[in-house]
């Protein structure tokens, strides 16, 4: 498939630059399908009570975005940047941007103690890192003082508050973009939501660059995901083993909360109901035509970019021409796009 088709037009002022205040207050583009005809109605996140019911599952993803956004200078005194990407065995494998740079060279920090050397260079700017200073278990400590938050380029300027690019329920450090579907929540809300008996259930994938990375290739068959590394704790793996099973059995309770949570359940759980990899790393790579191979309720997402990964996958849930249509509408009704804007849930069983 043509990956023109996945184009549409976005003005800047669309593009949310702060998030909403309170989270829960963003608007809720609610999809409704359970009757065989579309139904859509423009809400408020703060009113997802009124679409869910109990026993429904929300499964969440954990995962903390890390401020992996290092400001660095080279020897000559020019400026580059780290960004990193996944920690390895033998250190970390980051992107590494500035002119002159090559394998061997060694970058200062912002502390004037700690060093980064560029050991091997993998490819396109990528290189294995390692880092002389803070020892390994402290480094996340060190980031929070000298890295910045790896928020995406059509967020101009930092933010205001940092944590605003963080979920309230973040737990597992690994992240270097958030799971956005997530940044709507609110403590009062997830009491809410429990209180009418709302199932929130969390997993973890550690979201990389490659999740929202363009898609650059002319057609999408051409276009490869990076591995990304995931888990589904005990606990949940107990809830969702019930929930995929009684989807199996016509009853539909599961509302994956954005593209990551919706591809960990589809790497983890085969055609049959059974969890076969509650860990390990996931590459899958959903396009339109795509058979889902668990029963879903709905699904939870934000508004995403053209010719990305996100949008194809929820092309494959919904429609395509409908879900661009849909992005039509939310532009004349006054929505705010990506990361930090609005959000949408598709219904489509009862």
């Amino acid at each position: 498939m043509d990956a023109s088709s996945f184009d549409y037009d976005l003005p800047q002022s669309f593009i949310a630059q702060e998030k909403s205040d309170p989270r829960d207050a963003s608007r809720l583009f609610h999809v409704d399908l359970t009757s065989g005809e579309e139904r859509r109605e423009h809400l408020r996140f703060r009113d997802l009570p009124s679409i869910l019911s109990e026993g429904d599952v929300l499964v969440m993803n954990r995962s903390k975005v890390i401020p992996a956004r290092i400001p660095v200078s080279k020897q000559t005194g020019g400026r580059a940047e780290v960004l990193l990407l996944e920690e390895r065995p033998e250190g970390w494998e980051a992107l590494v941007g500035g002119k002159g740079l090559k394998e061997g060279m060694t970058l200062s920090t912002g502390d004037g103690t700690t060093h980064i050397h560029l050991e091997r260079n993998i490819s396109q700017g990528r290189y294995s890192i390692t880092f002389s200073g803070p020892a390994r278990e402290d480094l996340i400590k060190w980031l929070s003082a000298y890295g910045r938050m790896p928020t995406p380029p059509y967020i101009k300027g930092n933010l205001r508050k940092p944590d605003t690019y963080q979920t309230i329920y973040a737990k597992e450090d690994g992240s270097v973009a958030a799971p956005t579907a997530g940044l709507h929540f609110t403590d009062q809300l997830m009491s809410r939501l429990r209180e009418v008996g709302v199932i929130l259930c969390e997993i973890v994938l550690h979201v990389g660059y490659g999740t929202f990375a363009p898609i650059r290739s002319d057609r999408i068959e051409d276009h490869r995901m990076e591995q990304e590394r995931y888990w589904i704790p005990p606990e949940s793996r107990k809830v969702l083993d019930e929930a995929v099973m009684d989807a199996g059995r016509g009853r539909y309770r599961i509302w994956p909360v954005g593209t990551t949570a919706m591809r960990t359940l589809e790497t983890a759980y085969d055609r049959a109901g059974n969890c076969i990899a509650p860990s390990g790393r996931s590459s899958l790579y959903i396009t339109p035509g795509y058979e889902f191979k668990i029963g879903y309720k709905g699904f939870m997402t934000n508004f995403h970019l053209p010719r990305s990964t996100p949008l194809l996958l929820v092309s494959a849930f919904w429609n395509r021409e409908r879900l661009l249509d849909a992005y039509e509408e939310a532009k004349r009704t006054g929505y705010r796009f990506y990361s930090l804007g609005d959000s949408m849930a598709i219904r489509r069983r009862r």
